[in-house]
């Protein structure tokens, strides 16, 4: 109509006013807007329209970085978990037996993921099963788990110290269900607890045949 002036809408700018500098840095913002949905609505919850508007950019944008919903799943719980390995580098720079050094790694690492906000969200309850069933999925996730732990049973194994009848990156994968399961339900005060029950079985499940 004559006289009516045309509507402006405004819209947010993309990642707000401060754009990302690396196509890493643009993952990461969506990876903490993820967890943000997560800590919000859940995980089952969060769709990809969520995890966008949280990060202040469009579908096509969550999309470009991340296929599905799963992928961005393993790459929160990937983020999560290095964090937590990282936090058992120093239980493998002792003069300690490897098996000792194992369980080490295991309670601090266990320690550092009940610490972590995020780590305790992907591992509550039901919600163990999905994640770990998109994180195998990700190679990065198998990448990791090989570069962090399987190289050194294969070391162990090599030297002498386990069995070398299982790959390296089975007996590592089996110690990260083990971890995990704990992590959700700690063990029993009558059973020693979680060292208690990690010295019980790690050094004789990988112990040499």
């Amino acid at each position: 109509m004559d006289g009516m002036g045309t509507r402006t809408v405004a819209r947010t700018p993309a990642w707000g006013a401060d754009l990302p500098t690396s196509d890493d840095q643009a993952r990461d913002r969506l990876l903490d807007a993820a967890e943000a949905c997560y800590a919000e609505r859940g995980l089952d919850a969060t769709k990809m329209t969520h995890i966008a508007n949280k990060a202040g950019v469009h579908r096509s944008t969550v999309y470009s970085y991340f296929p599905n919903r799963d992928a961005v799943l393993a790459e929160c719980f990937l983020r999560a978990v290095t964090a937590v390995l990282d936090a058992t580098q120093r239980c493998w720079e002792t003069d300690e037996p490897f098996a000792d050094q194992l369980v080490s790694s295991c309670m601090v690492g266990i320690a550092a993921a009940r610490e972590s906000p995020t780590m305790r969200m992907f591992t509550f309850d039901d919600k163990l099963g999905r994640t770990y069933h998109a994180a195998s999925a990700s190679e990065k996730w198998q990448s990791r788990l090989r570069e962090v732990l399987g190289e050194r049973f294969a070391d162990a194994a090599a030297r002498g110290d386990v069995r070398d009848d299982v790959a390296p990156e089975t007996m590592a994968y089996w110690v990260a269900r083990i971890c995990f399961s704990l992590m959700a339900e700690p063990g029993p005060a009558e059973y020693g607890g979680d060292e208690g029950l990690l010295r019980a079985f790690l050094p004789g499940a990988f112990s040499p045949r």
